[in-house]
């Protein structure tokens, strides 16, 4: 069976190219030969090895870097795969609250159950630093929250507002909106959604 070469260069820059790679990295199947080359304007990839290995090889990048093309889109909505987010932050977020976040800062955004996708019109950069700050957060929130609602609200309520987990539990618990149960821990006494869009009203008086 005769060995083939093959080449790719994809458009990119900056931070997009860095996850790009990590992406193709780590899932690169076994071929003969495969270099990621990271260039100014761009990605540069070479498959060398077996035709039907560099068939399958070229089929599974041409799979992974659709839902990135439809994430780096500069404008309109963008579908971006749950997959990829988890992957850009090397990591799990909390979806649910990720979503509530997206839309009270003004962005547009629908979840695909089917597809495990988000379809928004927050850019790429937007979704994995907003991804990243509410996992961070809700890890946080998890040590002071009786349950995952609370969580939610905790890390929510710090991101739109800027304001600490300590700083925005202080405010809850004088407006009513957080108690504490036996052992200590904060459980919120209303709809978590409804308890941060009332938080983010006050917030801004």
């Amino acid at each position: 069976m005769p060995l083939v070469k093959r080449k790719l260069f994809i458009p990119c820059s900056g931070e997009e190219c860095l996850k790009l790679y990590e992406l193709l990295r780590d899932k690169m199947p076994p071929v003969n030969y495969v270099s990621l080359n990271l260039m100014d304007k761009g990605l540069l990839i070479e498959v060398y090895g077996y035709e039907t290995d560099v068939k399958e090889t070229w089929f599974l990048i041409k799979r992974l870097l659709a839902p990135l093309k439809e994430a780096s889109k500069k404008s309109g909505l963008r579908r971006i795969s749950v997959d990829l987010i988890s992957k850009s932050i090397h990591g799990t977020f909390p979806l649910r609250a990720f979503i509530e976040v997206l839309k009270r800062m003004n962005y547009l955004v629908e979840y695909s159950v089917e597809e495990n996708t988000i379809i928004t019109n927050a850019s790429f950069e937007v979704v994995v630093s907003i991804a990243s700050r509410i996992a961070s957060l809700n890890s946080e929130a998890s040590k002071v929250a009786s349950n995952t609602s609370t969580r939610y609200y905790l890390a929510a309520a710090s991101i739109i507002t800027g304001l600490s987990i300590d700083k925005v539990i202080e405010a809850s618990l004088t407006i009513g909106f957080l108690t504490q149960d036996q052992s200590g821990k904060y459980v919120l006494t209303r709809d978590w959604r409804t308890a941060l869009d009332l938080f983010i009203k006050a917030t801004k008086k």
